[in-house]
């Protein structure tokens, strides 16, 4: 089998430098095989620890679905504001002269691009995000997918008319053997912490002074981040965290993405969009209350979280900016008349679900048009947003920005990077938000940023459970 792919794979290199000498440019190849030997997404994660600094993770909510990418073939950066246009544009024109061999119609599979987008590319940038860009799309050189029963494992290489097919094939082989082969999963034990709180009382005059804004009618709704930093006499370990996440948050969207030392990893319960084809779906996540001790007292706090009236009423505004921007660019726009509830280990929250088709706009117009929803921003969105720079002295970097990943077929799905931290080293930046309105409270909107927070806290404890 190996020798068949080493041969089928040296087939393709060869082709690509003809057709880089031809063009007389740089050709993308892109070579597909199922692993019939089960690979955990953590082991093939772990084993790939020298390329640390570009290795990127994806788990779906289903925990059925999960990319691991090791290295970086190709990297769409960029830091301007038709961003989203921009990646789409080079994508398409990477992939015009591509050589690819994907036998299979699974998604993620073939080439694939993981990454993310920063919240806001005009807000002024400090020292915490120096290692991301405003946008990062990423195309590993080797990217595992796992799609219920089945795993692929997506080789990719940049050729030019210098390279040698034999050589670039031989070395790839080698590299796929050992990443393959290595199914141990070593994880450091966690790393004692204390949390540094970051100017609290400014913040909730902020909220304050917020609310008083939307009682005066400049805004309807603003969402307020604040920050935490974590201090650790060690590394705290990325795999560690994560591993834990998948163990705690496992009905969450799992993601973490390396850039040079740091990393930016969490557990989001919220999807941004997903596209099939041409299905859309979406995901209005907005009002929320902690978990009870008991299941009868989870239950009251959840029937009390329905019949809220500041919760339904912030809730709605997600609804109905999302049915608004789908409508826009989408057909056949559906989402049912009220919210259900969506429980996560630490906190519930009200949950619409909303789908539409659309045959001619891709899924990052679709990303585009959505960012920020009013669950992340506020509303209206472009004042919210313009608000945000003024009211919010944080520098949100990727923190509830679109993440996510897009196949060569298109197809792909975005979640928005909430409950998530930074890793630097020795210390970490955690972020928690929560929407203002016009009755808000500052120290209750203080508390549920607490809540929000314990996500992350708890990975960083380590404890499984």
């Amino acid at each position: 089998m190996v020798g068949i792919q080493q041969h089928e794979l040296h087939n393709l290199l060869v082709q690509g430098v003809e057709r880089a000498c031809k063009q007389n440019t740089t050709v993308l190849v892109s070579h597909t095989i199922e692993v019939k030997t089960p690979v955990h997404p953590f082991s093939f994660f772990t084993s790939g620890s020298h390329y640390k600094g570009s290795r990127s993770f994806w788990s779906d909510p289903t925990g059925e679905f999960q990319l691991v990418g090791l290295g970086t073939c190709i990297a769409l950066n960029s830091n301007f504001s038709k961003r989203f246009r921009g990646v789409e544009k080079e994508w398409k024109e990477l992939l015009q002269s591509s050589i690819i061999h994907a036998p299979n119609n699974e998604p993620g599979t073939g080439p694939t691009l993981i990454g993310g987008f920063s919240f806001d590319p005009l807000k002024p940038k400090t020292e915490l995000w120096r290692c991301f860009p405003d946008t990062r799309m990423t195309l590993p050189t080797f990217m595992l997918t796992v799609n219920k029963e089945k795993t692929w494992l997506t080789i990719n290489a940049l050729l030019d008319e210098e390279n040698h097919p034999s050589t670039i094939a031989n070395q790839l082989m080698k590299e796929q053997e050992m990443l393959l082969k290595n199914t141990d999963i070593t994880l450091p034990e966690p790393a004692p912490f204390y949390i540094e709180e970051i100017v609290p009382q400014e913040w909730m005059r902020t909220v304050e002074k917020t609310a008083k804004q939307i009682q005066e009618g400049i805004i309807e709704k603003l969402v307020l981040a604040r920050e935490v930093r974590i201090h650790s006499e060690e590394v705290l370990s990325a795999e560690s965290i994560l591993f834990t996440l998948y163990h705690q948050q496992p009905q969450s969207y799992l993601f973490a993405f390396e850039s040079e030392n740091d990393c930016f990893l969490g557990a989001s319960p919220e999807r941004l969009v997903k596209r099939e084809g041409d299905r859309f779906l979406s995901t209005c996540l907005a009002g929320s209350i902690r978990r009870g001790v008991s299941k009868e007292e989870d239950i009251q706090l959840g029937e009390s979280l329905l019949n809220d009236e500041k919760n339904r009423h912030e809730h709605q505004l997600v609804v109905d900016m999302i049915k608004e921007a789908m409508v826009a660019v989408c057909e056949e726009v559906y989402a049912p008349t009220e919210p259900i509830l969506y429980k996560a280990r630490d906190i519930q929250h009200l949950y619409t679900p909303v789908t539409a088709k659309a045959d001619n706009h891709s899924l990052l117009a679709v990303v585009e048009q959505l960012h920020p929803t009013p669950a992340l921003g506020g509303y209206p969105q472009k004042e919210a947003v313009k608000k945000l720079r003024e009211m919010e002295k944080l520098d949100r970097g990727w923190y509830a920005g679109p993440i996510g990943w897009i196949d060569y077929r298109q197809d792909g799905e975005f979640a928005v990077a909430i409950r998530s931290g930074l890793l630097q080293g020795k210390e970490a930046s955690l972020f928690a938000g929560c929407g203002i309105v016009g009755d808000s409270d500052p120290l209750s909107e203080y508390k549920e940023t607490q809540i929000k927070l314990q996500p992350m806290l708890s990975a960083l404890r380590g404890n499984h459970s």
